[in-house]
């Protein structure tokens, strides 16, 4: 299977290269590598506890666009620190696998219909960032443990301006062991006006006790110069072994950039699951970008902690963007 589609990826790439020289139709792909390397020494109950690889990772990104109509987006993801359950996972909708998204896009007018295996729209704005980019420790338990990588449809009108948009959206459920085992449905508004966004979703779906549930989500995001703050609320809590759970997700992000350079990144989160305790996740980060005319490198430390867990967490580590063909 992976031989096949590093093949048709290959076949794709020199077709729509071909396609860019003969005419202007606007076809062009590119493909992206994206190592990553992290030393995520772990402390817990006040002592030394483990050294793990953090989120090193391989991953690669091919995308373009077939016509000014139809466009494409893959993204695969080869290494991990336990590689052997990406491979082992291929044809499972419950946990993740070496193909995170793979879908074909067609933007006609105000209308926008995507098929393939896409994100599960639901959440708020932490799920703009890439698994690659960021770092576990500092994310909430949907985004770590709510498998959100499914096949299915989604359509969508957005207004002339680009300002309001609706989507409606029909793919298999993390409930079900394989693709369309089970379902999930959802409805999201996106709205940019000025500096603020907004992403409020609404997602119907089945657990394993056949009973019917409805995640709401509320995203916010609010552009400010140098900073972008956001404040993401769920009506769940992820879990490591239930996907969902009835609760409460809360977090708020500052995200200041006060140059191409640098970045930093501030997180506070709160959950509660309905039968357990509450618990908070505090992280900071900083990004450097230390390449003189891109950000293709990027250098980053963070830090986290989680009461849940009593669990303090450092991380370091690097990770590179290398385009084919470069930009």
């Amino acid at each position: 299977m992976k031989r096949l589609v590093v093949l048709a990826a290959s076949i794709l790439l020199c077709t729509l290269a071909q396609a860019q020289e003969a005419d202007d139709s606007g076809a062009g792909a590119g493909i992206t590598i994206i190592p990553r390397v992290d030393v995520n020494p772990v402390f817990r109950n006040g002592g030394y506890d483990e050294v793990t690889l953090g989120n090193s990772s391989l991953y690669s990104l091919f995308e373009g666009n077939i016509s000014d109509k139809l466009s494409f987006s893959v993204c695969n993801h080869w290494l991990s620190d336990e590689p052997k359950y990406l491979y082992q996972n291929t044809w499972r909708s419950d946990d993740v696998n070496w193909c995170d998204w793979a879908y074909l896009e067609c933007a006609t007018g105000n209308f926008i219909l995507t098929a393939g295996k896409q994100v599960v729209t639901f959440g708020g704005f932490e799920l703009d960032n890439n698994d690659y980019e960021i770092h576990w420790d500092m994310m909430s338990s949907l985004y770590n443990h709510f498998q959100c990588y499914q096949w299915g449809l989604k359509a969508g009108w957005m207004n002339d301006s680009e300002s309001t948009g609706m989507f409606v959206q029909a793919v298999s459920s993390p409930f079900g062991e394989r693709p369309f085992d089970a379902m999930m449905y959802s409805l999201q508004y996106q709205g940019n006006y000025g500096p603020l966004g907004l992403l409020y979703s609404s997602t119907l779906f089945k657990d394993c006790d056949d009973e019917y549930h409805c995640m709401v989500s509320l995203g916010h995001n609010l552009e400010l110069g140098d900073w972008n703050i956001s404040l993401d609320v769920t009506n769940m809590v992820g879990n490591e072994y239930f996907n969902l759970l009835k609760g409460i997700t809360a977090f708020t992000t500052a995200n200041y950039s006060p140059s191409d350079k640098w970045e930093f990144i501030g997180r506070c989160g709160y959950e509660k699951v309905s039968a357990y305790k509450e618990h908070m996740i505090f992280g900071a980060a900083a990004h450097w970008f230390p390449l003189r005319e891109s950000q293709d490198l990027r250098i980053h430390a963070a830090a986290a902690y989680n009461t849940m867990y009593k669990s303090a967490s450092l991380t370091l580590g690097a990770m590179f963007y290398l385009h084919i063909p470069r930009r």
